[in-house]
């Protein structure tokens, strides 16, 4: 049995080993605890530190991966879009041809006056010189103000970013590309200068209305090189950049006033100029050049000259590389074209507004270079920009004639020489239609001279002419001259039932007046690349496809059509001039293709879509005046000079009725000057107005010569006067086998009696006179069927 006394101890030490226990057991959970929060501790470091890693190898390969799509800048990164100039033959501005953008000049830092520098800092990046591509204090300055207005009401971008924004990146809005921005930002800003990167912005920035650039800038709204801005002025245009539209002076003047005005104070702020100058600029006046519409001079010029450059350098470089074109073409000659043209009496009288069909062309070439010197496509470009000139095939008429008595030449027949002006017809063998040319007045004049047949424009003879020498070789002939469209082989081609354009005529026509000499037209004499690098010069394409003296005679026999015949209203007082009308069917066009020693133009009139300009409205009464109009204002810089007489040839003065050299009995009106080859010269006067006499040579007693015939320039023995068209080709049993692409003219136009002297041959002046019989054909060279008809019709 245990005694209560004895008991006590034993309590109390399981009290104390209670306790131990307990002291034990806390400190196990505390070291588990704080072992546990050590081993977060670890973790987290180590998560950290692999976030990091990760995190910034993300960085690294992002930074990596946006530095690869950053273009390296280098001296010639910079190469903006840049307008293309033209200029005309004296180096005046014609034109200029761009894209959207339209600069016209990158300028030097040299060249950039510090106004406008100091009001473009004051209001786009007044910290320019602080940062170094990214204004943080900007940065934060902006976000401050934009929470504290609830929306966003100023922007941090520095010049230099906008400049990358411009030059070198898209306009797309993401975080990539302001990203990609602010890296380009910062390299530029190592790589340039404050001054060049404000140099690089100013020729890039666009300043409204089509203008980048400040040179642009300048130009359009002041009319002013950059160096000549006045302080108002730069404020006014370092204001527009913000917002283009809202701050333009032409469109919004007010609110261009109140950003200038800011600009001004802001410079005043930061010390650009004084508060003198801010007041004395705020009370001047804002003059600006009158607001233009992007006109051209000479339009369909210009085109016709920016088709040959797209097909040459294709549309990125005509449009955005600044080259600089030299053409041709005098500002002040098509000037004198565009006013001859616009207040021709037949244009005045039917207004573009009423008649918007009417229309003509008119084209002037220099004869010796091919230059083209005027252009006029049409009476209105905003209308049509179908070029007349170049494009419009239209019927010569009567203006085709001296290609046959061209070819008539260059195969062995002389100015004097005579064919038979009388009746004769053609049929067809298959449609056995018949084809009766006639004359302007319903006349036949029997024998005649080639100088007297194209001086008025007699029709039958100029046909005759043509079967005589075949229709394939005349058209061979024209080839040679230039003439590319298309051309049947019939007899009518000798009245001008071809289709050509009026640059065709010209350049063939400038043939006769340089002498056989054929140069392609010419519109750009050079072109430089924007660095000045010469990319073409024109260099003379000349051929010789005429001889000198076959084309010396007929210039004086198109000058005998001028002086004497159908072509007098194109008469300029003191000046050579040669030339032919023509006329088509129904009065269609009217025609006058003349030349001077220096140049040779084509006038034109006649619908777009052909029917007749009234009657009577001959190429000698409509065409003929607008030339001449021109041609006086033209040849005011030219002196008085006449054409030529070649090697070979000599000038004297022949009867146009008998084609023999003059006589004292002459009538004063059919005598003219006329170049024959030397041993060609006929030996008789003219029969017809007097006896006749003979010039013969005599070693001791000398010589008595026709005029213009000098001991030096006539053998002693004369050719026997050569009778090309002696023989009678028109044998009654005998037809001629053509092709089947003869189509016979509509009938013809009559004319009072009174017209004749000024009128003009048709086309048509043929009549169908009914089936004939079924003939005999001989063949020959492709012409058309002859039926001989000897009585009138």
């Amino acid at each position: 049995m245990i005694r209560p006394h004895e008991q006590e101890p034993l309590e109390t030490q399981n009290i104390d080993d209670v306790e131990n226990d307990d002291e034990e057991e806390s400190l196990s959970v505390t070291q588990w605890i704080i072992g546990w929060l050590w081993f977060l501790f670890k973790l987290g470091f180590a998560l950290t530190v692999i976030a990091i890693i990760v995190v910034t190898g993300a960085v690294i390969g992002i930074v990596k991966g946006f530095s690869e799509q950053i273009p390296i800048v280098s001296d010639r990164s910079y190469r903006p879009n840049l307008t293309t100039q033209l200029f005309d033959c004296r180096g005046r501005p014609l034109a200029s041809l761009h894209a959207e953008e339209n600069r016209t000049r990158i300028l030097a830092a040299n060249e950039i006056p510090d106004k406008i520098r100091h009001a473009v800092i004051s209001i786009e990046d007044e910290r320019f010189y602080q940062h170094y591509g990214i204004d943080v204090v900007g940065i934060m300055r902006a976000m401050a103000k934009n929470i504290q207005a609830g929306k966003v009401v100023q922007g941090a971008s520095t010049l230099t970013q906008q400049l990358v924004k411009n030059a070198f990146l898209t306009s797309e809005k993401t975080l990539k590309r302001k990203l990609i921005e602010a890296m380009m930002a910062f390299q530029l800003e190592r790589k340039y200068s404050k001054e060049e990167i404000l140099t690089l912005y100013l020729n890039e920035i666009y300043f409204g209305h089509g203008a980048y650039g400040l040179d642009a800038a300048a130009r359009i709204y002041f009319n002013k090189d950059p160096k000549d801005l006045t302080l108002l002025e730069c404020a006014a245009l370092a204001g527009i950049p913000k917002s283009p539209v809202a701050f333009s002076p032409f469109k919004y003047p007010e609110n261009n006033r109140q950003r200038r005005e800011l600009v001004l104070a802001k410079m005043v702020e930061l010390g650009f100029i004084s508060p003198g100058e801010y007041e004395e600029a705020k009370k001047q006046q804002l003059v600006l050049a009158r607001e233009k519409t992007e006109t051209m001079l000479a339009p369909y010029f210009v085109t016709y000259v920016r088709d040959k450059l797209l097909e040459k350098y294709g549309a990125n470089l005509v449009y955005n590389g600044g080259l600089k074109v030299y053409t041709t073409v005098d500002i002040d000659y098509q000037r004198y074209a565009e006013e001859a043209m616009d207040n021709a009496e037949i244009m005045k009288t039917r207004p573009i507004e009423k008649d918007p069909g009417m229309n003509g062309s008119l084209v002037c070439l220099d004869v010796k270079t091919g230059h083209i010197k005027a252009m006029y496509g049409g009476r209105s470009f905003e209308r049509s920009q179908f070029n007349r000139v170049s494009q419009a095939l239209r019927q010569p008429g009567s203006s085709f004639k001296p290609f046959v008595y061209g070819c008539a030449l260059e195969n062995g027949a002389l100015p004097g020489d005579t064919i038979i002006d009388e009746p004769i017809s053609y049929t067809n063998p298959w449609t056995h239609k018949v084809w009766a040319p006639k004359n302007y007045d319903l006349k036949f004049h029997g024998a005649v001279t080639l100088i007297k047949a194209i001086m008025n424009s007699f029709n039958v003879p100029a046909v005759r002419v043509l079967d005589k020498l075949t229709a394939a070789k005349v058209i061979r002939f024209a080839r040679k001259l230039g003439i590319s469209s298309p051309m049947e082989p019939n007899l009518s081609l000798a009245l001008g039932s071809g289709q050509f354009t009026p640059l065709e005529m010209a350049s063939a026509y400038a043939v006769f007046a340089n002498m056989g000499i054929y140069t392609t037209p010419v519109a750009i004499t050079k072109v430089e690349d924007r660095d000045g690098n010469v990319l073409e010069e024109a260099l003379p394409h000349a051929r010789e496809v005429m001889k000198a003296v076959h084309a010396a005679m007929l210039v004086d026999m198109l000058r005998a059509a001028v002086e004497r015949g159908t072509g007098k209203r194109a008469m300029v007082a003191g000046h050579a001039v040669a030339g032919k009308t023509g006329t088509t069917n129904d009065y269609v066009d009217a025609w006058f293709n003349g030349f001077t020693p220096e140049l040779v133009t084509i006038v034109q009139f006649g619908y777009d879509m052909p029917k007749t300009l009234g009657h009577a409205k001959a190429g000698g009464t409509v065409a003929a005046p607008i030339w001449r109009v021109f041609m006086e204002k033209v040849l005011k810089d030219y002196p008085k000079s006449d054409f030529p007489v070649p090697d070979g040839g000599v000038r004297l003065k022949i009867c146009v009725t008998s084609g023999k050299p003059a006589s004292a009995g002459c009538p004063k009106e059919v005598v003219v000057g006329q170049v024959y080859p030397i041993e060609a010269v006929p030996k008789n006067e003219c029969h017809i107005h007097s006896g006749g006499r003979t010039f013969a040579i005599d070693e001791e007693e000398g010589v008595e010569f026709a005029s213009g015939l000098t001991a030096d320039t006539v053998t002693q023995n004369f050719a026997p006067d050569p009778d090309f068209f002696q023989a009678d080709y028109r044998k009654p049993d005998a037809a001629v086998e053509t092709g089947r692409s003869f189509s016979p003219a509509a009938g013809i136009i009559p004319a009072d009696e009174e017209e004749e002297e000024d009128g003009e041959d048709d086309l048509a002046n043929a009549e169908a006179v009914g089936d004939e019989e079924e003939v005999l054909h001989e063949p020959r060279e492709p012409g058309v069927v002859i039926q001989p008809e000897t009585q009138a019709q």
